[in-house]
């Protein structure tokens, strides 16, 4: 993936969802998806459901992600003609999974919003073979379907459920490995006290977010650390590892791409941001991607 599109999708993955929803194939997925407001098509709106979004890479314009065999989750939200629904979006959806024309899945999912602004709805589901695959609402029957593509595993490097993380260097307060900063939230969170290399292994278990929230431009993906550090209080039974993504995110202002950090390279992460939870043997037992609210943070941290 050229270095120029991985920024893009790093900083704009909702932005560019957004236009590929509601613009259809004409956008260069370079401009549209530069960083910026979710809100992108003005103020005002009706407040019905007009188109479903999803919060993932669909395949057609990114890499497609998600893979068979393994339990995938896929993030929606709502929009109108204008604007993603906040207030307004419903309590929960009915979300239809079809595969060429043939119903493969359909569950209703609940609305997450806590402690963020924009509503999500994240299912869970586990494909048993790839192929191109849609998501509509069955309740909404004007709302136009989402295609996407589901993969074999072998084709996604990204660490899933049950797979292993590389020990890696991360940034520290006693060792920032040439990272500057260690953390671009703008009062510097507690979790670089350890890295992720000398703890991998060390029979704990562990949770590790991958994200920059001094560059987090849309209401999508929220104040993630800020939710963790909620989340983490009170479990000294757990290593907890924040990661930013740029070595010097500084180089942007000189019109040049920063270099990835060494677990951005390591997870093959081609968005953030990305939450994985680790048992003490290193294997993967949660990943919450994109957007994620206290609630689910909550229920992914609970199984280590």
């Amino acid at each position: 993936m050229a270095q120029f599109y991985r920024r893009t999708f790093l900083l704009g993955t909702t932005s560019l969802v957004l236009a590929a929803a509601c613009g259809g194939k004409d956008n260069d997925p370079v401009a549209s998806g530069a960083a910026g407001d979710v809100s992108v098509f003005g103020e005002g709106g009706t407040g019905e459901i007009t188109f479903l979004i999803p919060v993932f890479p669909t395949g057609s314009r990114q890499d497609p992600t998600l893979v068979a065999g393994v339990p995938q989750r896929l993030p929606f939200i709502v929009a109108d003609e204008i604007d993603n629904l906040r207030e307004g979006a419903p309590a929960s959806l009915d979300i239809r999974i079809e595969q060429a024309g043939e119903l493969v899945a359909e569950a209703t999912v609940a609305q997450r919003a806590d402690g963020i602004i924009t509503p999500y709805f994240a299912l869970s589901i586990e494909f048993a073979a790839p192929g191109e695959y849609s998501a509509s609402l069955p309740g909404f029957p004007d709302v136009a379907a989402v295609s996407f593509t589901v993969v074999d595993a072998d084709q996604v490097p990204i660490p899933q459920v049950g797979d292993t993380i590389e020990p890696t260097v991360t940034p520290t307060i006693d060792d920032d490995q040439g990272v500057t900063p260690i953390c671009t939230r703008a009062i510097p969170c507690p979790f670089h006290d350890v890295s992720h290399a000398d703890v991998a292994t060390n029979g704990r278990a562990m949770v590790l977010l991958v994200a920059t929230p001094g560059f987090c431009q849309t209401d999508i993906c929220g104040p993630v650390v800020d939710l963790l550090i909620d989340a983490a209080d009170g479990r000294d039974d757990l290593d907890v590892i924040h990661a930013e993504v740029y070595v010097d995110p500084s180089d942007f202002a000189t019109g040049g791409f920063p270099e990835l950090t060494p677990i951005v390279q390591a997870a093959d992460l081609p968005f953030e941001p990305v939450l994985f939870v680790i048992d003490g043997d290193g294997i993967v037992l949660a990943r919450i991607d994109t957007t994620f609210d206290q609630s689910e943070l909550a229920e992914a941290i609970a199984l280590a």
